[in-house]
């Protein structure tokens, strides 16, 4: 009998029709969270996209980039990428199944025209350029690789540091 009596007991609460909820702490009584974030003292980047270059968007249709810059100085092909290089005179262009894949610009192209990041002036000979682009995502031997989501910007440096050259381009597809 016993046995029966424990068993009951045991299986009452599944049998109740109204089971009675005792709430454990009401909203009230709980304690009050405060988020915080930690700041470094590394100063955060000013320019927070790499969507253009020179005034070149990345993924622009060719049509776009031929508004944007009007005809080209010259037009030259790569086989190995399956791209044609659109050359002007402040900038190369990538352009891959009509559209645009990478934007290039050479030492001598941002001396003379200067260097807009998404319409923001940079001088990789002159300034500090983490101050602008933040800390470097990557750091190779050819130079400093800043990414902001699928985007990269490449300053490309020699062995003692100078400046050869800025690419912008899908990282993902590269």
């Amino acid at each position: 009998m016993n046995i029966i009596i424990l068993l009951f007991s045991l299986l009452s609460p599944y049998f109740d029709a109204s089971p009675q909820l005792t709430p454990i702490s009401t909203f009230s009584d709980q304690p009050k969270t405060v988020l915080t974030f930690e700041h470094s003292s590394e100063t955060s980047p000013s320019i927070n996209r790499f969507d253009s270059l020179q005034g070149v968007a990345l993924y622009a249709s060719k049509e776009e980039l031929l508004l944007a810059k009007g005809n080209p100085l010259a037009v030259t092909n790569d086989p190995l990428q399956g791209t044609e290089e659109y050359q002007y005179a402040d900038v190369k262009v990538g352009v891959g199944e009509g559209f645009v894949l990478y934007v290039h610009v050479s030492p001598s192209q941002a001396q003379q025209f200067g260097l807009q990041v998404d319409g923001v002036g940079i001088d990789p000979v002159k300034d500090n350029v983490q101050s602008t682009l933040g800390k470097p995502y990557f750091i190779a031997e050819d130079g400093d690789v800043y990414m902001r989501g699928n985007n990269a910007l490449k300053i490309y440096r020699n062995l003692a540091g100078e400046f050869e050259g800025i690419d912008l381009f899908d990282s993902i597809s590269s």
